[in-house]
């Protein structure tokens, strides 16, 4: 079988050299997990300099990495009529505007209704990186969180967005409604991630985690919560709720990360009664990835891509502005 070899000559930094070529990869290839570049690498699927190479080879200046992208069999998720938002599209990429409550791709017993199987429907051009159950899937979103997602056609143009998202070259921008309110009106939250060893579906601070950085933005002050633009340095899993949650703000409607609606932050029976009626209207958590913006990888020009907040979220913030007059107004 003749294999496409997509290439990368690095590492280029001092960070990068001497790092061990699985763990170089993982954080390159995120559609990836560390066990399967393993095999690829063990293999002969992944080459250094031409050779095979093994896992823990330490990276040297100037190293050129190719890669053997193995065509996938056809897949065994069956393509089903979904309908989908598509707010970009040319010969390489999609970007999709994911709705809330629909899981991004197969795994423990979820094998329909995906947005795999509404991608498969749609198009037969998906790349084969992320595998059979993710064919396409540069990146991913939370089951309940909407908004932008980016899909890649085939697997060199996969292969090269991966490494703009590792090489945070992907400006990402969500909103969220969150409890109470921020203290300052801009601010960063810098504080490492990794999965909990007590529960592996949770994220917590931790110092030997990964480096994860938040920037958050008050865009309404409604007083007992507030509506932000969040902007994600990184793209930690749980980043913005994590952190979010860990500055006493958890995105309303988070049941993971603390945000069960609740009543401390009412400070009279009015609040108390706005707070009981968007209890009746929220579903899920309230963030949604409103914009993405890199440059093209085959086009030489900027790409922004921004999703409307849906309905459910929109919502919200109408119940909230009927409720209080915001204490202030930053932007719109």
């Amino acid at each position: 079988m003749n294999l496409e070899p997509v290439k990368i000559i690095k590492p280029c930094t001092d960070e990068e050299v001497g790092k061990r070529l699985d763990l170089y990869l993982s954080e390159k290839l995120p559609a990836f997990s560390r066990t399967k570049i393993a095999g690829l690498i063990k293999n002969g699927k992944i080459l250094v300099n031409g050779q095979i190479s093994k896992p823990s080879y330490h990276l040297q200046a100037m190293d050129t990495i190719t890669i053997f992208a193995e065509p996938q069999p056809i897949s065994p998720i069956q393509p089903e009529d979904i309908p989908l938002e598509i707010l970009y599209e040319d010969e390489y990429l999609l970007a999709i505007n994911k709705k809330p409550g629909i899981v991004v791709h197969p795994g423990a017993g979820v094998r329909q209704g995906t947005l795999v199987s509404a991608l498969l429907h749609y198009t037969n051009q998906l790349s084969s990186l992320g595998g059979s159950e993710r064919p396409g899937l540069v990146h991913r979103l939370d089951k309940d969180t909407s908004g932008v997602l980016i899909v890649a056609k085939n697997d060199e143009v996969h292969w090269k967005m991966s490494r703009l998202f590792a090489e945070r070259k992907v400006f990402k921008q969500y909103r969220a409604i969150v409890y109470g309110v921020p203290k300052t009106a801009v601010g960063i939250v810098d504080a490492p991630l990794r999965r909990s060893q007590r529960n592996r579906q949770i994220f917590i601070i931790d110092e030997r985690g990964r480096p994860a950085r938040t920037q958050f933005t008050i865009l309404k002050d409604y007083r007992i919560m507030a509506y932000l633009a969040v902007v994600l340095e990184t793209g930690r899993t749980h980043q913005a709720r994590v952190h979010l949650q860990s500055i006493g703000h958890p995105v309303v409607g988070d049941p993971v990360y603390g945000g069960k609606l609740r009543q401390g932050s009412a400070v009279s029976a009015k609040d108390v009664s706005l707070l009981k009626k968007v209890q009746s209207e929220v579903r899920r958590q309230l963030l949604h990835a409103y914009l993405v913006r890199f440059q093209h990888p085959f086009f030489d020009k900027d790409i922004e891509i921004i999703a409307p907040l849906p309905d459910d979220f929109s919502r919200i913030l109408n119940i909230l502005e009927a409720g209080i007059e915001p204490c202030s107004l930053l932007k719109k």
